[in-house]
């Protein structure tokens, strides 16, 4: 015979237990990285206050890579009958064939 044990249910007030800790736990979190947030945004203006061109010229660099990519990415490449194509001489159209 089966033996009852404690129900699978919660009560009211254990999710209001788990809703605080879970909020608890959230506030906690969002506060360490609004701090390494702005930890780093104290670091990233120090850098460009002692290192003007070094900075300037980083910003260039990813500038270019990222333009780069971009049209990489746009470029479409020719299939092998497009080529094909592309290489055989101009071929009078259907229509100028049935005037005839």
């Amino acid at each position: 015979m089966a033996q009852p044990g404690p129900p699978d249910y919660r009560t009211s007030e254990d999710f209001g237990r788990s809703d605080q800790s879970t909020a608890n736990s959230i506030g906690k979190t969002s506060r360490n990285v609004g701090e390494q947030a702005a930890d780093m945004a104290s670091q990233l203006a120090d850098a460009v206050r002692n290192r003007p061109y070094t900075t300037l010229a980083i910003a260039a660099g990813l500038a270019f890579a990222v333009g780069a990519l971009w049209k990489l990415r746009d470029q479409q490449p020719r299939s092998s009958l497009k080529t094909w194509l592309a290489q055989l001489p101009d071929l009078p159209s259907r229509d100028s064939l049935m005037r005839r």
